[in-house]
């Protein structure tokens, strides 16, 4: 397990998707890996009426059928071999030497369950060439990948800017601690500024809380900044990352805290979602 994946399907995340691969492959030491599905998960299915004709019409039918189907099969596959290339170059820009080029046929779902054993980090664009509303993405299919695949995941934003902070939402829950630990034993986030920030009231039990996350980044040699804000999940957070100009969030995709009904499926996702900021979401 020690590649980066990154899924590009040649919408207009892909190339922050190519950015942020890069960027974590440099930072982890891993190789990168771009990946390209040919057959969009989403997509519809063609109606076929050949049942509805006489016999000789419909083997005509049928043949061209055929013939078009292995037509477009070629023309998805050289389409597939140009976004590839075209990302190679990206990527080589970013200052990575060399990356895999993977095409692929079938849903980007089954493939990346195939290919998580050798990852380390998958790379996905939160909105892909088959649904550019934000709120469909997240709510399903996006969604589906959090649920299934047991690697980390980084979720890019439509544009790339090189993260300088982070941000972990912390509620003194195991799921929450597992954040902050893996973060703070993994090259990833090395040398960044932390912020860890608890929502609910200043008393001595969430201030002890906070206090506990803080020891293992601090232990890492991380400068890290915490902070005890009460109100509304959502509008808290928010708020915090707007006023520290915070890059990038890390949060968990285990259990059933609080925080994670909060970020996965909830109107609260496509909140945090919408913003221009990566979200690495962690095992």
């Amino acid at each position: 397990m020690n590649k980066v994946i990154a899924a590009i399907d040649g919408s207009r995340s892909s190339g922050s998707v190519c950015d942020h691969a890069a960027w974590a492959s440099l930072r982890l030491g891993a190789p990168l890996a771009l990946l390209h599905v040919t057959r969009p998960p989403h997509a519809d299915k063609e109606a076929d009426y050949s049942g509805n004709l006489v016999a000789g019409i419909r083997q005509q039918l049928l043949d061209e059928m055929v013939e078009l189907e292995e037509q477009r099969n070629r023309l998805l596959r050289e389409q597939g071999k140009l976004l590839l290339a075209d990302a190679l170059e990206r990527v080589k820009g970013q200052g990575v030497d060399e990356a895999e080029r993977l095409l692929r046929h079938g849903g980007i779902t089954e493939n990346l369950n195939k290919l998580q054993e050798d990852a380390r980090l998958i790379v996905l664009g939160k909105q892909g060439k088959d649904g550019d509303m934000v709120e469909r993405h997240v709510g399903s299919h996006l969604e589906s990948l959090i649920r299934i695949l047991k690697t980390p995941i980084l979720v890019a934003p439509l544009e790339y800017r090189q993260p300088e902070s982070f941000m972990i939402a912390y509620d003194g829950s195991a799921t929450a601690q597992k954040v902050v630990d893996k973060v703070a034993t993994s090259p990833l986030m090395k040398g960044l500024l932390a912020h860890i920030l608890l929502v609910g009231e200043e008393n001595k039990a969430n201030q002890d809380k906070i206090a506990k996350a803080r020891e293992p980044l601090v232990g890492q040699g991380f400068e890290v900044r915490t902070a005890i804000r009460n109100g509304d999940v959502a509008e808290v957070m928010c708020n915090y990352r707007k006023e520290h100009d915070i890059q990038l969030m890390a949060m968990g995709a285990f259990g059933h805290s609080l925080l994670r009904r909060f970020f996965v499926g909830s109107t609260t996702t496509r909140m945090i979602m919408e913003a221009q900021m990566p979200l690495l979401i962690l095992r």
